[in-house]
């Protein structure tokens, strides 16, 4: 059968021909069915011949692709639109060009299908794309370029985020831009940030989350005394931010010279800490004070809990220390540990202390 008579299958009432006729389309990667087959896929009916479809597009060279798949976008049918999404993003940097279309298109919802793309693809053109996003004049458009934002190298894009997080504008779009200065944020957008917010008790609770990312990615040893204050009177779901943050600038900035009184108020947190991952949070925290006999002590004691996070938190923070009372502490533990990912964290603990 020639692909003339191919195409015309497409239009069989028989669905098994249909599907055989959109195969064989695929198989030829013959750019002169692209036409027919998009042509088909806004009258199909069947599920199976429009899964049939978009297997062939996929298989068809880019020129007798692009702008059909582009147009898809537009039909009311959403697993359509999302078949269409994932042909576009097939096609990698090729598509750059229609992106680029898109994003000057009148339609709103075209535009922020375009940033949906150029999330999916690697392209060295991927900043200068969501620059142009990111100032649309869409709310929408902007929060979605925003969330898509993973890596940043360009200052001009740094701070157009910044100035969004910093417009007191509307509050998912305030919240979007700070959860991308979370990602991509430096210690200049970080300053700025602080100076808008100055103290994280009186700061929005909806962008609370973000800022302590940010803390956590950006903040000094100063920032550990209010980050403790807020630890303790912060509501209960931010709790693990606040101990990651927390992690963060502590692994980065260490705790040379943190006041005594810090270590033993998150000593003072444990026992009020009913979430075995924040124990587990809290525990290794406590590791950067190994060289204390009462942090020491405490973490020694946890080696014996029930609850195998708490163990696992123990040795993370034992792990840190040069304490021979540690080290006897743990292979005393090691001798009775029956769970394997337990004794495993324990020999790593070993190998990490030289022994």
């Amino acid at each position: 059968m020639g692909m003339e008579d191919t195409i015309l299958q497409l239009s069989n009432v028989d669905e098994c021909d249909r599907i055989y006729a959109a195969e064989d389309i695929g198989l030829a990667g013959a750019p002169e069915g692209a036409a027919p087959l998009f042509g088909q896929l806004l009258n199909e009916p069947s599920q199976a011949v429009r899964e049939a479809i978009f297997a062939a597009l996929a298989r068809l060279p880019n020129d007798s692709v692009l702008q059909g798949a582009v147009q898809l976008l537009s039909h009311d049918d959403p697993g359509i639109r999302n078949q269409a999404l994932e042909l576009l993003q097939s096609r990698g940097n090729s598509v750059v060009p229609e992106l680029r279309h898109l994003l000057a298109a009148p339609g709103s919802d075209l535009r922020k299908f375009a940033v949906d793309v150029l999330s999916r693809i690697e392209t060295p053109e991927s900043e200068e794309l969501l620059a142009i996003a990111i100032a649309d004049r869409d709310v929408n458009v902007v929060i979605t370029a925003l969330e898509n934002i993973r890596h940043c190298h360009s200052r001009a894009l740094r701070q157009e985020v910044l100035r969004h997080a910093l417009s007191g504008g509307h509050p998912m779009l305030v919240l979007a831009a700070l959860d991308a200065l979370g990602r991509v944020g430096d210690a200049e957008c970080y300053r700025q940030v602080r100076e808008r917010f100055p103290r994280l008790k009186a700061m929005p609770s909806i962008y609370l989350e973000p800022a302590l990312r940010l803390v956590g990615m950006n903040g000094e040893n100063g920032d550990l005394v209010e980050l403790q204050s807020f630890l303790a009177s912060c509501e209960p779901k931010l709790r693990a931010a606040v101990l990651d943050a927390l992690r963060n600038i502590l692994a980065r900035a260490g705790a040379a010279e943190l006041p005594d009184a810090w270590w033993q108020g998150l000593l003072a947190t444990l026992p009020e800490t009913t979430s075995a991952a924040e124990r587990y949070q809290t525990l290794a925290l406590l590791g950067h004070f190994g060289q204390r006999k009462q942090v020491v002590e405490v973490l020694i004691a946890f080696l014996q809990s029930p609850v195998k996070v708490d163990r696992l938190g123990a040795i993370e923070a034992l792990g840190q220390s040069r304490c021979e009372s540690a080290c006897c502490a743990m292979r005393s533990r090691l001798k009775m540990e029956a769970d394997p990912e337990v004794r495993q964290a324990l020999e790593d603990a070993f190998c990490g202390n030289g022994q």
